[in-house]
C-alpha cells in the first residue's frame, strides 16, 4: 500500500524525529502530543501504514511502574470523549474478568457521578438492559452496586427502575447500596430546570431531569440529601422546599403544581417520552411517601464509607469505578458552557465516593468511540452535518455524509436516557488528548470497531488552524467555534469481519493499524477493543 492516497494533507512546521514512540514514554512524550498535535504526523502514519510498526498495548513491564498503592483489584472506567462511548459494555467485561479470578469473591460496581441524566447500555444471554442510576453489575450475583456520595439520585424513579430490572434478571435484593448522603432530586428540581430554561428563553442543554439545580442546590446548602427523605420530619422538610419553590414561581406568575416535568415510570410503560405536573404540595409529598416506604423496605440506604474501607481491607473485594457521560462534558474540563453538573475525570472519583482516591486504581481506562456521537446543543469542529432522519438524505450526499448516516442506523445512535438522535464527529485527536491528559487516565479503550467499511476512509482530526497557523484544543466552545480542523484520512476496513475476531491479531489488518495510530499518536496504549453488540465481541490486548 502506498500513503499517497490517505495522506492527503500537508502539515506546516517541523517533524520531530527520534522520537521512540514504539516504546511509549512518558510524561514528556504525552505533553509533546499535546502542546505539538500537528507535529510529526508523518512520521506516525509512515510507521504505521507503510513499515507495518503494528504496536499497541502495554510495553513489557511498564504497566506495573505505578504507585505503590495501586491494585490490580481496583478499575476505573471512564468516557474519554462526550459520553455515549459503551462504557457499560466495558465496565460489564471487566467485572466478568475480575471475577475470574479466585482471589476475587466479591465485587463492588461504584457509580461516582451523575444521575438519570446518564445511560448506559448493557447485554447478556440475549438480555439488554438500559441502565440509568444502577450500576452496571445486576447481571451477577457476586457483584454489589453502589449508587455513591456524588450521584444525584431520583428515589421515584430508582424504585421504577429496579422493577424494570427485576423483571429481567430477578430479585437484586441486598445487591443495592444508596449513599445516604448522595444528592436528593426530586420533581422540584425538574421544576427548577424548566424555569431556569425560562428565564434563559432557550435551552443551553440538559434532559430536564433537574440534575443541574439538584448539584446547585448542594453547592449552597439549599437542596436535601437522600438521609433526609428517611428522616422523621422528611415531610416538613419537604413540604417546606416546595413551599419556596411555589413562592419563587408565583412571583413570576407561575403555579408551580402545573409545570410539567419527564415521567419515568409512564416512559418505561410506554417506551416514549412520558410528562406529567408537578401537582399540589399534597400529591408531591404522597408520590415521595410512597418512594420513602419502597426504599425503608429494600434496606438499600447506608453509610458507603464503611463499605469502601470494607474493600480497602479485605483483599478478596475487587472495585470497579463506573463514570457517567464523557470527560468532554466535566463542569471545569469541558465544552463549556454545554456541560454536565458533576466531575467526570478520575478525580471525581474522591468527591464521588469520599474515600477512594484515582492513585488506588492500577487501570484508569478512558473510552473513546471509533466513530464519536453526542447528544447536547454543542458542535464540535469535527460536527457531520445530517438530517433529522437519514431517509432525507440526497442520493447524490458526499460519501463522508452518506457513511456517517449508515453509522446513525447502523449504531443505533440515539441517547440512552433522552431518546434523541446523537450528533456524529470525526475522530478528534486534538480533543481526546486534552482529555487524557486532565483526566489522570493512563490507557484507553475503543469501542465499535464494527462500524467501518472497507471502501470508505476513516477521517481523523489531527489538528487545529486559526489565522493560519495550529493552535492547540481549548475547553471552551467560543473557541471551538473559530478552529478549522486539519484531517488526515486513514484506510477504511471490513468492520463485519471485526464481530468474528477475538485476537488482535485477527482483525483486519487495516483495523489493527488504525488502533496502532491512535496509540502513536496519543501516547497512551490501547488494552480493550469492541467488535461487535454481544457480550463476547470484546478483545483484551
Amino acid at each position: 500500500m502506498t500513503t499517497g492516497k490517505y495522506f492527503t494533507i500537508l502539515l506546516c512546521g517541523s517533524v520531530m524525529t527520534n522520537t521512540r514512540q514504539h516504546t511509549l514514554p512518558g510524561t514528556t512524550y504525552r505533553d509533546l502530543r499535546y502542546l505539538t498535535p500537528h507535529q510529526s504526523l508523518q512520521e506516525d502514519f509512515e510507521a504505521v501504514y507503510t513499515h507495518n510498526e503494528i504496536i499497541v498495548g502495554w510495553p513489557k513491564g511498564e504497566a506495573d511502574i505505578y504507585h505503590q498503592t495501586a491494585e490490580k483489584r481496583f478499575i476505573g472506567i471512564i468516557g474519554g470523549q462526550l459520553g455515549d462511548e459503551g462504557k457499560g459494555r466495558i465496565v460489564d467485561n471487566q467485572i466478568s474478568s475480575l471475577l475470574k479470578d479466585k482471589k476475587i469473591k466479591h465485587v463492588y460496581v461504584v457509580r461516582f457521578n451523575g444521575g438519570n441524566n446518564a445511560g448506559h447500555t448493557i447485554e447478556q444471554n440475549g438480555v439488554k438492559l438500559a441502565l440509568h442510576q444502577v450500576p452496571s453489575g445486576v447481571f451477577y450475583q457476586r457483584a454489589t452496586g453502589i449508587m455513591d456520595t456524588g450521584m444525584a439520585i431520583n428515589i421515584e424513579d430508582l424504585e421504577t427502575e429496579v422493577t424494570y430490572i427485576e423483571t429481567a434478571v430477578g430479585s437484586l435484593a441486598g445487591r443495592l447500596k444508596l449513599s445516604e448522603r448522595a444528592s436528593l432530586n426530586t420533581d422540584l428540581e425538574r421544576a427548577l430546570e424548566w424555569f431556569n430554561n425560562q428565564k434563559r428563553a432557550k435551552s443551553r442543554g440538559g434532559t430536564s431531569r433537574g440534575i443541574s439545580p439538584t448539584y446547585a442546590r448542594r453547592l449552597d446548602r439549599t437542596g436535601l440529601i437522600v438521609r433526609d427523605l428517611l428522616a422523621a420530619d422528611w415531610e416538613e422538610k419537604l413540604g417546606q422546599q416546595y413551599a419556596d419553590i411555589d413562592r419563587l414561581f408565583n412571583a413570576y406568575d407561575i403555579r408551580l403544581a402545573e409545570v410539567v416535568v419527564p415521567d419515568f415510570r409512564q416512559t418505561v410503560a410506554s417506551k416514549r417520552g412520558e410528562t406529567r405536573s408537578v401537582g399540589t404540595k399534597s400529591q408531591f409529598l404522597k408520590r415521595l411517601l410512597a418512594a420513602r416506604s419502597w426504599a425503608k423496605k429494600r434496606d438499600m440506604v447506608t453509610d458507603t464509607i464503611l463499605l469502601h474501607e470494607q474493600a480497602v481491607m479485605d483483599p478478596a473485594i475487587g472495585v470497579v469505578f463506573e463514570g457517567a457521560q464523557g470527560v468532554g462534558l466535566d463542569p471545569w474540563l469541558g465544552t463549556w458552557p454545554d456541560v454536565t453538573s458533576s466531575p467526570t475525570t478520575f478525580m471525581g472519583i474522591t468527591t464521588g465516593t469520599s474515600f477512594f482516591t484515582p492513585d488506588r486504581l492500577l487501570t484508569r481506562m478512558a473510552i473513546l468511540k471509533h466513530n464519536p456521537s453526542s447528544v447536547g446543543r454543542r458542535r464540535m469542529p469535527t460536527h457531520i452535518d445530517l438530517p433529522k432522519d437519514s431517509n432525507e438524505l440526497p442520493a447524490d450526499a458526499p460519501a463522508q455524509q452518506q457513511y456517517a448516516a449508515w453509522v446513525r442506523e447502523v449504531a443505533n445512535e440515539r441517547g440512552t436516557t433522552t431518546g434523541r438522535y446523537r450528533d456524529l464527529n470525526y475522530l478528534d485527536l486534538p480533543f481526546l488528548i486534552y482529555n487524557l491528559r486532565v483526566s489522570e487516565a493512563n490507557q484507553i479503550g475503543i469501542t465499535h470497531l464494527d462500524i467501518a467499511q472497507a471502501d470508505v476512509p476513516v477521517k481523523a482530526c489531527i489538528g487545529y488552524k486559526k489565522d493560519s497557523g495550529f493552535v492547540r484544543y481549548r475547553p471552551d466552545l467560543a473557541f471551538l467555534e473559530s478552529v478549522q480542523p486539519e484531517y488526515v484520512e486513514l484506510p477504511g476496513w471490513n468492520g463485519e469481519a471485526c464481530r468474528k475476531v477475538r485476537r488482535f491479531s485477527d482483525l483486519p489488518e487495516n483495523a489493527q493499524k488504525y488502533v496502532a495510530f491512535i496509540q502513536r499518536r496519543t501516547g497512551y496504549p490501547v488494552t480493550v477493543l469492541t467488535t461487535g453488540a454481544g457480550h463476547t465481541n470484546i478483545i483484551e490486548v
